[in-house]
């Protein structure tokens, strides 16, 4: 059971310019007559922005604390080694199970841990999560998308989906391994309804990937695969990638 973070000892450790930031955000955000829903913080690097935020974080948990069942801090940032970085330095519990570095296209098998927590701390950044068009991405997404499709449109065990999704992973038996070994028990149902009721707004997305499952029929090793082929092999995944991460 997590504690309620003290908000008081987090502003202790911040200079006078960085409480009066960090209360008058948080007096914009929630005590003024007229409120706002969103505050730009503009100021040269180093005069300790990632600090306000931090006391903005501590003072909206002490607020929010009672009144919701859960609370999830999302940290946008430019590289995912920022992210890792600065999401510890936000999360005001100390608790690092309560972190999450991740890619919005994974939260269909990250939801469950975070239903479990009373409070998260989630960082995504846009090269990883909102910029997916034309790219393969991870194999973990891969297989995600790959065993969605397979339920959703009931496609079976054949070889040209897998050959499909097997972007940039060379030993076939590993991916078909790791096809096998995938917990689908774990996804997120709502998540995989909704994307999956996404898909079936957007015209020809099952023709395309009917059309390239036989094409990748034929290269059972993923080898000497026409550059053409693997454009549209790319552009395909890509466009289910950003479908997936907007969904979510």
């Amino acid at each position: 059971m997590i504690d309620k973070p003290n908000p008081r000892q987090i502003m202790k450790g911040l200079k006078d310019f960085q409480k009066k930031t960090v209360d008058y955000v948080f007096s914009r955000l929630y005590q003024d007559n007229s409120t706002t829903d969103r505050f730009l913080i503009a100021d040269e690097v180093g005069l300790g922005k990632t600090l306000e935020a931090r006391g903005v974080i501590a003072r909206t948990l002490d607020k929010l604390w009672d009144k919701r069942e859960r609370i999830d801090v999302i940290y946008v940032c430019a590289n995912s080694d920022i992210a890792r970085q600065n999401i510890n330095r936000l999360n005001v519990t100390g608790e690092q199970e309560f972190s999450f570095a991740t890619r919005i296209t994974l939260l269909p098998l990250e939801i469950h841990n975070l239903k479990q927590n009373r409070l998260n701390f989630i960082s995504f950044t846009p090269g990883t999560s909102f910029d997916l068009k034309s790219r393969g991405g991870r194999a973990k997404e891969r297989i995600l998308l790959y065993h969605i499709l397979r339920e959703g449109w009931g496609f079976g065990s054949t070889a040209g989906p897998k050959n499909l999704f097997q972007v940039g992973v060379k030993e076939r038996t590993s991916w078909r391994n790791r096809l096998k070994n995938f917990d689908f028990e774990q996804v997120d149902d709502g998540l995989k309804k909704a994307f999956l009721k996404q898909l079936a707004k957007r015209k020809g997305f099952k023709k395309r990937m009917q059309k390239l499952s036989d094409s990748y029929s034929y290269y059972r090793k993923n080898k000497n695969i026409p550059r053409e082929e693997r454009i549209r092999r790319n552009k395909f995944i890509g466009d289910l990638r950003q479908l997936l991460a907007e969904t979510c």
